[in-house]
């Protein structure tokens, strides 16, 4: 997998995007280790401000000018203010989220391990992508391009935000409100409507997304032939979760969706036969032999540990850590003995 050989896919890009992203050889999972422990995207946090600008939409022309919102995690304070916006704008593709609940990068190549216990080995789109180093499973989003090229996304996350994604895909019933249900409901109370999301660019290892807000129609916000719009900057771990729950169009920048973007070139088969979906979040992984495994053993652990402290039963939520932490010690152990 140190190169790619045969066609790439990537259509022409417009001029202005060759000033706006610079892609290393490196992609953006080659420093996954890095990139999990500042995946939330909080440094220099002490430098971040809310930037504030205006926009006007009109109704006719699709375009938006009133105010915008954007708060800007970059370490350089380079947040920048959304242009003119338009559902159809050429520059982004729609997207739609793959039932996928980890990737890993090993021997067999890069792997997509889906929620269904299949396993999709996929190589760069990017011929300049380069080989990834190994590493070990990682929760991630997995955003599948809707063009017809076919091409994966892979957005590296916590547990958290891929569990309650997978969640909301699969419509479990929480006991709590989530985080993502919180905010859904406040933009409804404050008469906005969630309009589309997009991941706008990358950042280093870290990728960033667009949540627009349009206020709801009616005869006392619309002025002339305007409507007040408003966007943010999030986490594309959060924008997808609001999106999925708004069931809003999710769209990704044209150019870094062929620079990022993962080709399939095999589908595993099923392990084990999965049975059809009776409301849970996850019912069986894949078993190899039919013996136990660890790697699902380890999910399942990690699963309840986080529904319990959504759920805040803490105490509950604590006896799964402890008994994470003990699999884990017993697993470690193993490779030095």
């Amino acid at each position: 997998m140190a190169s790619l050989q045969g066609p790439v896919i990537c259509p022409s890009a417009r001029a202005k995007q060759a000033g706006v992203y610079t892609v290393p050889v490196n992609g953006p999972l080659m420093k996954a280790r890095i990139f999990r422990s500042e995946l939330w995207g909080f440094r220099g946090l002490s430098n971040n401000k809310m930037k504030m600008g205006a926009f006007t939409r009109q109704l006719n022309a699709r375009k938006c000018k009133t105010v915008q919102c954007t708060f800007s995690s970059s370490s350089n304070d380079n947040g920048s203010m959304a242009e003119n916006f338009n559902e159809n704008d050429e520059d982004y593709v729609n997207s739609s989220v793959v039932e996928a609940v980890e990737v890993k990068s090993g021997a067999d190549g890069f792997m997509v391990k889906m929620r269904d216990g299949r396993h999709l080995r996929c190589v760069h789109n990017n011929p300049q992508g380069g080989h990834l180093p190994d590493y070990a499973p990682h929760p991630a989003i997995v955003l599948k391009m809707e063009d017809g090229t076919g091409l994966l996304l892979p957005i590296i996350v916590l547990e958290m935000p891929s569990v309650l994604l997978m969640a909301a895909i699969r419509n479990v019933q929480i006991a709590r409100p989530t985080m993502y249900q919180v905010v859904k409901e406040m933009i409804d109370k404050m008469g906005y409507e969630v309009k589309l999301v997009r991941v706008t660019k990358r950042v280093h290892e870290a990728y960033f997304a667009q949540l627009y807000l349009t206020k709801a129609y009616n005869y006392y916000t619309l002025v002339g032939n305007e409507a007040e719009c408003v966007s943010f900057d999030l986490r594309p771990s959060d924008a997808i979760n609001i999106a999925v729950r708004c069931k809003v169009p999710i769209q990704v920048n044209k150019y870094l969706a062929y620079s990022d973007g993962m080709r399939v070139i095999e589908s595993g088969k099923l392990s084990v036969q999965t049975p059809a979906s009776d409301g849970l979040l996850f019912t069986e992984l894949d078993r190899p032999s039919g013996q136990p495994c660890l790697d699902t053993t380890e999910f399942n652990l990690v699963r309840n540990m986080l529904i319990a402290a959504v759920e805040e039963r803490y105490r509950d939520a604590a006896q799964w850590r402890d008994k994470l932490d003990q699999l884990r010690a017993k697993r470690n152990l193993r490779k030095f003995t």
